[in-house]
C-alpha cells in the first residue's frame, strides 16, 4: 500500500520550525553566537538582517519580561507592608478603645 507523504501548510511551517528549534534547542542545552545563528538561518534562507532584528526583538522582550516581575515583586511587596500596617491598626483601636472604656469605668467607680 502506498501512503501518501504528510504536507504542512505555508501558514504552518514557521511555527513547526520555530518548536523544532526550541525543542533542539532545550535538548542540545547549548548557547549559540550571532555568527552560528546567521549561518543557520542562511541555509535556512533567511537573510541576515532578519536574525540581527529577531536577536534584538527576542534580548528586548526578555529585558521586559524580568522589568515586569520586578515591578510585580515590588507591587506585591507594598502591597504586603500596606496590608500588615492596616491589620495592625485594626487591632490595635479596638485594643486602644477597650483599654479606654475600661479606664473610664474605674474613675467613675472610684
Amino acid at each position: 500500500m502506498n501512503h501518501p507523504e504528510t504536507r504542512i501548510s505555508a501558514e504552518l511551517a514557521p511555527e513547526v520550525f520555530e518548536k523544532a528549534s526550541r525543542l533542539y534547542a532545550q535538548h542540545q542545552n547549548e548557547t549559540y553566537s550571532l555568527s552560528e545563528l546567521i549561518e543557520a538561518g542562511t541555509e535556512a534562507k533567511i537573510p541576515p538582517e532578519f536574525i540581527h532584528k529577531a536577536v534584538e526583538q527576542v534580548q528586548a522582550e526578555h529585558i521586559q519580561a524580568r522589568q515586569s516581575v520586578e515591578a510585580l515583586k515590588d507591587v506585591a511587596f507594598m502591597s504586603l507592608i500596606i496590608t500588615t500596617l492596616f491589620g495592625w491598626m485594626a487591632f490595635a483601636s479596638p485594643c486602644h478603645a477597650t483599654i479606654s472604656q475600661i479606664n473610664n469605668q474605674t474613675t467613675q467607680v472610684k
